[in-house]
């Protein structure tokens, strides 16, 4: 009996030593011509599978790697990126992966030179002066505008498919007027000043710290069915230590709700997306600890704690192109599940991939590190392990009311 429990015990290690973890990456990512290969690593670094991608998927690509005792895989995605003829790379890991991940692309928003946009002029009677004239939605530029004999004229680009708001401060008044009109009206409109409506809502949101803040805020008109941009910082004028933002609302507008997406720049940075069925007066402010414990060119160290258990971490790298070459970037994504130490190396690149992107050479000279905690405010029932990338995609952050700070260091 004692020789058979030996034995028995004798193999437990072995039983233990390795689980099969499945992971499945979407066929649209791997044909992404991006997309140059796939590497499957332990938190410190070591490689448990890898994947040239040369030829076109036609299904999803699911494949088993063995995880051993103790560790903990991550799925890195290498992708190459070119500018005329020169090549970067912008690299995406996923960190805290479980049996049944899936990994697809995160939908992106239409660069503004795939759009189609259509000329917009408009004349107004009645305007012997002009301060300022915004086009809260999306332009191929901004607005063209004069006075000719007491009329105003306006020219501006716009997508056909979207309703317009204009914005008026004339005839020196303090207040904007405002002319908003649904999809599918003429790209020529002849109007009166009083024709420019002065009902128009302004909802102003403090912000958490002053300085630069870029995003949108967009409103569903339920009338036209519709969204209608009601705050666009590439439309308004940058304000210097900027405390709060200003949205403008039509009244004749039926709003919903509200997606609201904004961020600060700098090295010390903020980023607040959601909805709302009434926009707030003041974004909030929350805990975050901006150091790393240990920082070097391929590994990071941060200690979570017990406020941050359930959020969620980014950390990028940064380097610099130069002479030419675009900037490259290396992004680690993960889950915060216990307070304590966050580590983590980059994984070792084979040498036919680093033959294949010579630029991968860079990974030693990070020019900067950033690292970003995220936090989920709204139905918050998500499985990080499962489907990572939705962390990334914007509608996913909005509907989910996502918040973040970031703290950017230099080497």
């Amino acid at each position: 009996m004692l020789r058979s429990l030996i034995f028995i015990i004798g193999f437990l290690p072995l039983a233990l030593a390795a689980q099969p973890i499945q992971l499945t990456i979407s066929s649209q990512l791997i044909n992404d011509p991006a997309s140059s290969a796939i590497l499957v690593s332990n938190q410190y670094g070591v490689l448990r599978f890898y994947k040239l991608l040369k030829e076109e998927q036609k299904e999803d690509l699911s494949f088993t790697v063995q995880q051993r005792l103790g560790e903990q895989l991550a799925l890195t995605l290498v992708r190459a990126k070119e500018d005329n003829g020169f090549f970067a790379f912008d690299n995406l890991t996923y960190r805290n992966l479980s049996s049944g991940s899936y990994i697809d692309k995160v939908d992106e928003e239409d660069e503004e030179g795939t759009r189609v946009f259509k000329q917009v002029e408009l004349f107004v009677d009645g305007v012997f002066a002009v301060e300022d004239v915004i086009v809260t939605g999306p332009v191929a530029m901004q607005p063209v505008y004069r006075i000719i004999s007491g009329r105003l004229f306006v020219a501006f680009s716009a997508p056909p498919y979207n309703g317009i708001q204009v914005l008026f401060k004339v005839n020196e008044e303090e207040n904007y007027r405002y002319l908003y009109t649904p999809p599918g009206e003429d790209s020529r409109y002849d109007l009166s000043l009083a024709e420019l409506k002065t009902n128009l809502t302004e909802h102003k949101i403090s912000l958490p710290k002053d300085g630069d803040w870029e995003g949108s805020i967009q409103a569903y008109d339920g009338n036209t069915g519709q969204y209608l941009w009601v705050y666009n910082s590439n439309a308004m004028r940058k304000v210097y230590k900027q405390q709060y933002i200003t949205a403008y609302i039509p009244q004749e507008a039926e709003i919903t709700h509200f997606n609201l997406q904004l961020s600060s720049t700098g090295a010390d940075g903020y980023s607040y997306f959601g909805r709302y069925e009434a926009l707030p007066y003041q974004l909030e402010d929350f805990f975050f600890d901006p150091l790393f414990t240990e920082n070097q060119s391929k590994a990071f160290r941060f200690k979570a704690l017990e406020e941050e258990v359930g959020q969620y971490y980014e950390v990028d790298y940064n380097y610099e192109g130069g002479r030419g070459i675009p900037d490259s970037q290396w992004r680690i994504y993960g889950a915060i599940k216990q307070a304590g130490e966050v580590d983590f190396i980059l994984p070792d690149i084979p040498a036919e991939l680093n033959d294949l992107l010579p630029v991968l050479d860079q990974l030693m000279e990070p020019t900067s590190a950033v690292k970003r905690m995220l936090r989920c405010t709204r139905d918050c029932d998500f499985d990080f392990s499962k489907k990572p990338y939705l962390l990334q995609d914007t509608d996913w952050r909005i509907e989910h009311g996502v918040q973040a700070r970031s703290q950017e260091q230099e080497f």
